[in-house]
């Protein structure tokens, strides 16, 4: 018992480094705070209360464009309901960035605001010392990758038929 109790202390104590959460802010003029220092700058264009097009911009301190995140959507016809027997509509954001031309979707965030974008793009480390951050992206894009539009080019092209003899 006092073996399994020790051992269970250790884990606690091993893991508390990686619990620490970030604190994640984002200024009057779009300056994104991460644990109080700047990481990069966020501008939204288009996106008002319940719309389905919403542009976030995220640059550096000299202006250059890192990152473009584009929500988009679509009606996927694989999911019905009684209150909607042709598809459910489906919400993701698509994340560009400069230089790279791979992209990668995720669920768009119900509520979507420059704090949320910060977030996500502090959680999976996409931004490093106020640069694009290689290891951070090739992980975000091989986590994520294209799977809405994937659903959407596949459900909008017509069915094969195959003949087999």
């Amino acid at each position: 018992m006092k073996k399994a109790l020790t051992i269970a202390m250790l884990l606690a104590i091993s893991m508390s480094g990686f619990a620490q959460r970030q604190k994640v802010t984002v200024g009057k003029d779009g300056e994104m705070i991460v644990n109080g220092d700047t990481l990069a700058y966020i501008e939204k264009e288009g996106c008002k209360l319940l719309s389905t097009t919403c542009q976030f911009f995220i640059s550096n301190e000299n202006n250059d464009l890192l990152i473009t995140i584009t929500q988009q959507s679509f009606t996927d016809k694989d999911k019905t309901t009684p209150q909607r027997p042709n598809g459910v509509p489906v919400v993701y954001l698509v994340f560009s960035f400069n230089g790279y031309q791979d992209v990668a979707e995720i669920d768009s965030p119900l509520i979507l605001k420059e704090e949320t974008v910060a977030k996500l793009i502090a959680r999976w480390n996409l931004i490093k010392d106020k640069k694009l951050n290689p290891e951070g992206i090739q992980h975000f894009i091989n986590a994520n990758g294209c799977k809405y539009s994937e659903r959407e080019r596949r459900q909008s092209q017509p069915p094969t038929i195959q003949v087999i003899h």
